[in-house]
């Protein structure tokens, strides 16, 4: 296994963080504006039932089979014309399960998926694998980076318009049309406009809602659209929060990772060794907190204090959320590898090497004991099965390459050779 030192990883101080800023903003703000290069996204996968439920970066929506990785259901299109702009999707696909309006009878689950040009699609299963989208409406001008929350027939999302952000609640409405077919609307219910845009996703948490902006605040907002507190940083944050026992936790690009009182956004602790800010979501297990940085590494953190309990390196920035699966946690990194290190002590057990840059959050199949799934910058969609001694293997005969679709191409087991 080879280790990796700090010193050979990504620094970082106050210029770096203005030009790694002002880099990830031109190439996800300005991407596709002169027709020579598009947004792509890497948008995580969701598992729905036995169906992996994925956005690709060749404008599509699959359906693939957790088992063995083959299209349950054809592909979706969401760009109808090679003139329009690539629907580039960085948030992940979400389901709920939704009711008619003003009653409480339960329709069916329908998934969500929203594009970094605006657009919101409501896609529904009409039989077992018969996916349909049912509604596609352009719901702002501005661009949509994270990801969507639902929570009792309403979608809040956030958006960045230049320096601006807005968060957005809509609710969904369901009505039954005169041909006795579905009808899916999704209508204003309020916003919020806010001086730094939003590239997180909100978080949901004893009637509230919690999100990070580009400007260097946290902000609590309630289900009305109404402002409880908002806390100021010196560092903008592009970091999803999550919010448990009361706390509040997220990292900033000042590599800072914090945690905040959730009811008045005081800070109860900090941590500041890392060498790069922080992209992914952070996660929890058993009171301790996992925050994956851009340096690298993967800080386990004790939930009460913020004391290190220890650091895991990789080769390269760690830009998804890693996964907890058992005493396991399974992270994915830019140098190309599947990371499996044991919780309480941080020792790598394991590593896949595919030789292709991981972005996306590692899912984990809670049916499946061991199988996680993610997707890869060659547009490949994977699955590896994690065993108890830490040992990753290939669960797929072969990767789902979403760009060969339209060649009506199938991948073969020799197209790809993981160092497992």
């Amino acid at each position: 296994m080879t280790q990796f030192h700090k010193s050979e990883l990504m620094r970082f101080n106050y210029k770096n963080y203005i030009v790694s800023f002002v880099i990830l903003s031109f190439s996800i703000g300005f991407v596709g504006c002169t027709g020579l290069t598009t947004a792509e996204g890497w948008g995580s996968p969701l598992i729905h039932d036995s169906t992996l439920i994925a956005a690709t970066m060749d404008d599509q929506i699959i359906f693939l089979n957790l088992d063995d990785g083959s299209a349950v259901a054809n592909h979706i299109d969401i760009r109808y014309s090679e003139n329009e702009m690539k629907r580039a999707i960085y948030g992940q696909p979400v389901s709920s399960p939704i009711y008619y309006d003003g009653s409480n009878e339960l329709f069916e689950e329908l998934i969500f998926v929203a594009t970094y040009n605006g657009w919101l699609h409501a896609i529904l299963d009409f039989s077992e694998n018969d996916y349909e989208i049912i509604e596609s409406e352009k719901i702002t001008d501005s661009q949509i980076i994270g990801g969507i929350l639902t929570f009792d027939n309403k979608i809040y999302l956030g958006t960045t318009d230049g320096e601006d952000g807005e968060l957005y609640s809509f609710q969904i409405s369901l009505k039954t049309n005169d041909r006795g077919n579905p009808e899916v609307s999704f209508e204003d219910d309020w916003s919020m406009k806010f001086d730094g845009g939003i590239w997180s996703t909100p978080f949901f948490y004893n009637n509230d809602l919690i999100l990070t902006t580009l400007d260097g605040h946290v902000h609590s907002v309630d289900l009305e659209g109404n402002l409880n507190w908002s806390k100021k940083f010196d560092s903008a944050i592009s970091s999803s929060p999550l919010v448990i026992n009361q706390q509040v936790l997220f990292g900033g690009f000042d590599s800072t990772f914090y945690s905040l009182d959730f009811d008045t956004g005081e800070i109860n602790w900090t941590f500041d060794e890392a060498e790069n800010w922080y992209w992914a979501t952070p996660v929890e297990s058993n009171g301790i907190i996992f925050a994956p940085s851009l340096d690298g590494n993967i800080y386990a953190l004790d939930i009460d204090s913020g004391r290190k309990k220890w650091e895991m390196q990789t080769g390269d920035a760690i830009v998804g959320s890693p996964v907890i699966i058992n005493d396991l946690i399974v992270s994915g990194s830019k140098d190309g590898s599947i990371y499996v290190a044991e919780v309480k002590s941080g020792e790598i057990l394991g590593q896949c090497n595919i030789d292709e840059k991981i972005e996306s959050d590692i899912i984990a199949d809670p049916d499946s004991s061991g199988v996680i799934y993610f997707s890869a910058r060659d547009h490949s969609f994977r699955a590896l099965k994690i065993k108890s001694n830490g040992n990753p293997d290939e669960y797929w005969e072969a990767p789902y390459f979403s760009d060969k679709l339209k060649d009506d191409k199938l991948a073969q087991p020799n197209d790809w050779a993981p160092n497992c």
